[in-house]
């Protein structure tokens, strides 16, 4: 460890000085507010103003407002749905040009020769894909501004996600990427669980739903929750999630994956109806959630010990062999309309491994 400054006021010893270097070197993001970049129009988000940020050793920029849109993606004309986007200042290495923002699919630096970690900075992001159409309250309408009036269900659009835009300050612990904010210090996954391929989980576009097919059972899904840092969620977590799904429908798909003719689960995003007010896919129907409460069912006079997790798991004393059961949330591809934001299960014990339950993870605000 050395002294990076010290005083001398004559100026001769090296660490007296101040220098970008230095300034870089000690600078964490100083901003007017935590979300400093935010949504502000179709297809925009807006840098705020009196920003100090440090980009390699170089350079500190003071930011005025900056309106970012597709014209600042690195490579493309348009941004695509189903993609998260990262947001990134970038030093073009002369005293006379301010600094570059440049919205990238890479999660490391820009494309381009000109750009690399040592010139660059990722200062946040978003997703980009479908989003359901509120008043100011965050509450589901229709096209004439009605909420919940006639045809509410099918008033989404394809943009910018508001609620994911995320930056250095405003970000959930773990990766940001495929989450929205849901308000009081709480991030969800924008899409249903899929494999990451690394024993974890993911939220990714147009994947396959993770259920019992793959071994998924609620401890197993709170263990792969675990190790990418997110969690179940309660069931008043999942409910308020999940506002603004449309309820599912006996004969058809319109509203979400539910229709009694359905024979298996199906990739998710794929349905414009099916997002809720917080702009998350699927939670209604496709396949049935795993949620973070338990309730038991005492079905005999008195408990006893009963081993039912093998493997060296200990045991768990119950009124009966299945007497504890994990809560399920949502509906799954056949239930019609039972399907709903509000929609709950209590049959199943949490050491069931069954196809047609899944999961959905959050993860609190760093």
């Amino acid at each position: 460890m050395s002294r990076l400054f010290i005083y001398d006021e004559n100026m001769v010893d090296e660490r007296a000085k101040i220098t970008v270097a230095k300034m870089a070197a000690v600078s964490d993001i100083v901003a007017p507010e935590k979300q400093y970049i935010q949504y502000t129009n179709k297809g925009e988000v807006t840098v705020l103003a009196g920003c100090v940020i440090a980009v390699g050793e170089n350079a500190v920029f003071k930011t005025v407002e900056k309106a970012l849109t597709k014209a600042n993606l690195d490579q493309g004309a348009d941004f695509e749905h189903g993609k998260d986007y990262y947001i990134y200042i970038c030093d073009p290495g002369t005293n006379s040009q301010d600094e570059v923002y440049l919205i990238s699919l890479n999660s490391t630096f820009p494309d381009g020769e000109t750009w690399d970690d040592t010139n660059t900075r990722k200062i946040g992001g978003f997703h980009y894909g479908r989003v359901r159409n509120t008043d100011e309250h965050g509450r589901a309408i229709n096209t004439s501004g009605s909420v919940r009036g006639s045809g509410w269900e099918s008033n989404t659009r394809v943009d910018i996600l508001p609620n994911s835009v995320w930056t250095t300050k405003h970000r959930p612990k773990c990766d940001p990427s495929g989450m929205v904010y849901l308000g009081n210090a709480l991030w969800g996954d924008i899409y249903l669980s899929s494999d990451d391929g690394a024993n974890g989980l993911q939220s990714v576009y147009n994947s396959t739903p993770i259920t019992g097919t793959e071994g998924l059972n609620w401890y197993i899904a709170g263990e792969r929750a675990r190790r990418v840092g997110k969690r179940l969620p309660d069931y008043m977590e999942f409910t308020v999630a999940a506002d603004g799904s449309p309820q599912g429908l006996d004969n058809s798909n319109a509203n979400g994956w539910t229709a009694k003719t359905n024979k298996a689960r199906t990739a998710v995003g794929k349905i414009a109806n099916a997002v809720s007010a917080l702009n998350i896919c699927d939670l209604v129907g496709n396949v049935w959630k795993w949620l973070n409460e338990l309730m038991h069912d005492p079905t005999a006079a008195s408990g006893a010990w009963y081993d039912i997790f093998g493997g060296g798991y200990g045991q768990a004393w119950m009124y009966s062999s299945t007497g504890l059961h994990a809560l399920i949330g949502g509906g799954y591809w056949n239930d019609g309309v039972y399907c709903g934001s509000r929609a709950v299960n209590c049959l199943y014990c949490p050491w069931n491994v069954i196809t047609d339950i899944g999961v959905w993870c959050v993860c609190d605000s760093l």
